[in-house]
């Protein structure tokens, strides 16, 4: 009766399901008002083992999820600079300006978020903790064994790939050498700021729109990684990091919707939508650093917070590159676009 959600996992994991650790922190303890109360679990206890088997949270009302919302957008957005391409008239588009009302609320949203999961100093599981430089050497660490195993397979199965993406993966593999020190430049030995308990699986998809404002969903982190994984505290820039990509996916995305029947305009839209993406961005991170005023969470300085935001943009594309590779190689190009230019930029000294 549009009272309640149930959630049922369908596979057991023994461990702290993190979705119900962290919505009941939200909901008893942070008083998080964006994100679906949690009214109850059901979990099986073994002796000392237990695992999920179902969430109970408030249903919230809301429009669709932002990752379809955003498609709705993006493909009248497409529509409308195929007209304007007749008149040669350029204007600002007015679901743009909508949009970015929209981006610029999930970035208050998402600060707002952070702040609540960083807020108890008293309850171990959620206490921020200095970044120590153990933590990044296991962040460089994890992302040259990851980018090794998808170079090795992008130039094994390179044939394989579609022609249109056969640059993109040879561009990638020549920078192979250059990726360590590029990770290191990025990061500097002892990084400021702190671990906290994140979202851990963030895109448009997990975030409602409800009339004006930005509710949060789905905190059980990626179910393709270790539970105890997922409950792993890390900086907030990885969840931002996370919806700048999906913002990019969303883009690109609409560009292949549009080439189904405009491919003689890719060029010109291809760029009007790159245009849309670093607005989008800009409009999400603006407003997140507005109001993220506990600056143990994010970098204070310009060049430290760039440094530390692009390492976690490369670290969700090499993921993104392993996940297409395995399930959607028509998508590769996605990742692939989004890794090569973040590798594009000149590297600070």
């Amino acid at each position: 009766d549009n009272d309640y959600v149930v959630k049922i996992y369908r596979t057991l994991e023994v461990g702290i399901n993190p979705e119900i650790e962290i919505g009941r922190f939200l909901t008893d303890v942070a008083g998080f008002a964006n994100a679906p109360a949690l009214l109850g679990s059901v979990e099986l206890i073994e002796d000392d083992k237990r695992s999920a088997i179902g969430v109970l949270h408030a249903f919230v009302l809301n429009q669709g999820d932002a990752w379809t919302v955003t498609a709705a957008y993006l493909d009248r957005f497409v529509d409308e600079q195929r007209v304007l391409a007749a008149s040669e008239t350029t204007r600002e588009s007015e679901d743009q300006v909508a949009y970015l009302r929209y981006m610029s609320q999930a970035g208050r949203r998402v600060a707002e978020l952070h702040i609540a999961l960083a807020s108890n100093n008293h309850l171990p599981e959620f206490a921020p903790e200095p970044i120590k430089r153990e933590d990044i050497q296991r962040w460089i660490g994890d992302i040259l064994i990851r980018s090794e195993r998808i170079l090795d397979t992008l130039r094994q199965r390179r044939d394989t790939l579609r022609e249109a993406d056969r640059p993109l993966a040879d561009q990638l593999l020549a920078l192979q050498s250059t990726l360590p020190d590029r990770l290191k430049a990025l990061l500097p030995k002892k990084a400021e700021g702190f671990n906290i308990r994140h979202h851990g699986d963030f895109h448009l998809g997990q975030m409602l729109i409800v009339k004006d404002d930005i509710f949060i969903v789905d905190f059980d982190g990626d179910p393709r990684r270790p539970v105890a994984e997922r409950r792993r505290k890390a900086p907030p820039a990885r969840d931002v990091a996370s919806l700048i990509r999906s913002i990019d996916y969303s883009t690109t995305a609409a560009l292949e919707r549009a080439q189904q029947v405009a491919h003689d305009e890719q060029g010109r839209l291809g760029a009007a939508l790159a245009e849309w993406r670093d607005r989008a961005t800009a409009a999400f991170l603006a407003a997140y650093r507005e109001t993220m005023v506990n600056q143990r969470l994010w970098p204070a300085g310009a060049d430290a917070a760039e440094g530390m935001l692009n390492f976690f943009l490369l670290e969700k594309a090499c993921y993104e590159i392993e996940y297409e590779l395995s399930y959607r190689p028509d998508w590769l190009r996605m990742p692939l676009t989004g890794m090569l230019r973040i590798l594009s930029q000149p590297t600070r000294t």
